[in-house]
């Protein structure tokens, strides 16, 4: 099944004409380019900004000055000064992103997957977790179970296009049931456009169309409509149950529920006998929100240490390149000889 751009303009979500026109092939290729940087730096939030400024508007401009530094008088591009720029530029601003990711990533692995979502966005999940039939058991229906529960709390108060709120519905379905094996991922690079399998960023795209589309129409979140508000339930000083109402964007929502159901089927399945729904929910939280403290803890510990040895990267040769090709010829005096504590005459 290939999933579809959405038109504003018309109700249909298979409109293949409008693809076509989009995928022209007159179409000027920087304005592709263009579209496309655009819609990565949209996609990934900060992430995405900050990796394009950086490498667009640091890393390669200062690696291409340092292959061409002093290529005059080398007759060649100067490699080593070209190395070192790129190996420093790669080894500092990525890293305050890639190091902090590279953590989360090898504790889900090793913990469960609950470890890359924010414990705000478990705070949420556990008060929609409670309201649904969780069946510890079966992973399927639980996932099912809850995806309703989101839908019917994010999408309360909905009266116009309400036929979107099940095309969303069964994105998010697919979104925590389908899973991408390696061999497609694989396949996907070298596919055509047309020729590759959805991938959850597809789903994800989709999704943000959808809801973006749906809240113009009942004007909700107008600045910021490809978002949705979900229940958070809190609990005062005075032990009181407050609910409010928090915004969240559809791409992180999905990611988060995708990490979320997976770590919360797979532990619920090796429940013990006799465990309810309602006690294994509170269990499973405590420890997932611990594990995300202590994973924030060793995620900082990573980068620190990270960057308190950069400096010791940053030179890959023992002389700097830069003077490469400047050498004039002429030779530093030698030190006049000392015999006996007097210098030589």
């Amino acid at each position: 099944m290939k999933l579809s751009k959405i038109s504003y303009t018309s109700p249909s979500l298979n409109n293949n004409n409008n693809d076509a026109r989009r995928t022209n092939k007159n179409n000027p290729s920087f304005g592709n380019l263009a579209v496309g940087l655009a819609s990565f730096i949209e996609n990934n939030g900060f992430l995405g900004e900050f990796l394009t400024i950086d490498t667009v508007g640091m890393m390669t401009p200062r690696t291409i000055q340092g292959y061409t530094r002093n290529r005059e008088e080398l007759g060649h591009l100067n490699y080593k000064a070209g190395r070192e720029e790129l190996v420093r530029e790669l080894l500092s601003g990525p890293a305050y992103f890639y190091v902090p990711l590279s953590v989360l990533t090898m504790v889900g692995l090793l913990r469960g997957k609950s470890a890359k979502v924010q414990t705000k966005v478990l705070d949420n999940f556990k008060g929609l977790m409670k309201n649904t039939a969780v069946d510890l058991k079966n992973a399927a229906e639980t996932k099912k179970n809850f995806v309703s529960s989101v839908i019917k709390d994010a999408f309360k108060g909905y009266d116009k296009e309400t036929q979107l709120i099940e095309q969303i519905k069964e994105l998010m379905n697919r979104n925590v049931t389908e899973k991408l094996s390696l061999r497609d991922k694989i396949s996907n690079i070298f596919a055509k456009k047309a020729d590759k399998k959805v991938t959850p960023a597809m789903i994800r795209e989709q999704a943000v169309e959808l809801v973006t589309k749906l809240n113009k129409a009942n004007g909700k979140l107008i600045d910021n409509a490809g978002a949705v508000e979900l229940t958070v339930s809190k609990v005062d000083k005075a032990g009181n149950v407050v609910n409010s109402r928090e915004a969240m964007g559809v791409s992180d929502l999905f990611k988060d529920m995708a990490n979320y159901l997976d770590d919360f089927t797979a532990k619920a399945a090796k429940a013990k006998e006799g465990t309810t729904g309602e006690s294994f929910v509170e269990k499973f939280h405590k420890k997932a929100k611990d594990l995300r403290n202590a994973t924030n803890i060793l995620a900082v510990s990573a980068l620190s240490a990270f960057l308190m040895i950069i400096p010791k990267l940053y030179q890959t040769d023992k002389t700097f390149p830069g003077k490469a090709g400047l050498d004039t010829g002429e030779q530093t005096p030698p030190s006049p000889e000392v015999k006996d504590g007097k210098e030589a005459v």
